[in-house]
């Protein structure tokens, strides 16, 4: 991500309209999405190529009252910069446990993790993902499920390289980290060597799922839900017999209306769902 290049938009709401309006912000092409209670408020970044798609946003945003929700109090948009992009990380950022073993924490943070605790320290740079929302934290809580230590993985749409992290981190022999921002990549291949998995962990510029050779034990992919039908017809081929697919960042009606459809149509077989508040995140086998 490239200061001047991305829209913050900021959408002061009271919690009970947080899951609605994330899911307006992510259906409209926001990425990075943050859930703030100082004021309470949630934060999106836009393409500043689509600003055009601000208009619509907010006809949705005030529908909400027509949904038995809470209207939302104030939108604000602005261009992101390097400086107000690191603010707002080192102030929202903090250390966090996923699962059972699985700590997030900035590399400024002084949290001392449990012995039995699997740390990854980040530095989001302009990247996102640091485990904040829901759909990146049910992917960590997957991994730590289905993932073992002979499988080789990919991680489509990589951002920080979180998730590439923790599966090597799990124990994953081999992992290939692919996003279409050169900037992101940079992002991640310094998060990989921060956290010394950079022999086993390999961050690739390229286009989504085209980028990937060879065949996969598990593909975990957390963008939005027009991406996830898009691109379901190209996930089973690069799955091994039995392989595992871990789809996330959608929310519940985008689930039932088209990504669950289009993945099972591309022949995979659902085997696991799970949903924190609105947001879902599903795990499907190759037969």
């Amino acid at each position: 991500m490239k200061p001047n290049e991305w829209l913050s938009i900021r959408v002061v709401a009271p919690p009970p309209a947080w899951d609605a309006v994330a899911a307006v912000l992510i259906d409209s092409g926001c990425a990075g999405v943050e859930l703030r209670d100082q004021p309470y408020s949630v934060v999106a970044y836009l393409p500043a190529a689509d600003k055009e798609r601000l208009s619509t946003i907010e006809a949705q945003l005030q529908k909400l009252p027509e949904y038995d929700l809470p209207p939302v109090h104030k939108v604000e948009v602005q261009p992101v910069t390097e400086e107000n992009w690191h603010t707002a990380w080192r102030r929202y950022f903090r250390s966090r446990r996923f699962g059972t073993r699985i700590r997030v924490q900035p590399t400024w943070g002084r949290h001392a993790p449990a012995p039995h605790e699997i740390l990854i320290q980040l530095d989001p740079g302009l990247a996102f993902g640091t485990g904040g929302h829901a759909t990146t934290a049910l992917c960590l809580e997957l991994l730590e499920r289905y993932l073992q230590p002979w499988m080789r993985v990919a991680d489509v749409g990589t951002g920080t390289g979180i998730l590439a992290i923790a599966a090597a981190k799990l124990g994953a022999r081999a992992v290939i980290a692919v996003d279409d921002d050169a900037l992101a990549i940079k992002v991640a291949q310094g998060n990989i060597e921060r956290n010394g998995v950079a022999e086993r962990v390999q961050a690739v510029h390229g286009d989504g799922f085209h980028a990937l050779e060879g065949t996969f034990d598990l593909i975990v992919c957390n963008i939005v839900s027009s991406f996830l039908v898009r691109c379901a017809p190209l996930v089973p081929p690069l799955l091994n017999a039995g392989g595992i697919y871990v789809a996330s960042g959608t929310s519940g009606r985008n689930w039932r209306s088209g990504v669950r459809r289009a993945i099972e149509r591309a022949g995979l077989v659902l085997e696991e769902v799970r949903k924190r508040r609105t947001w879902v995140a599903a795990v499907f086998r190759k037969p």
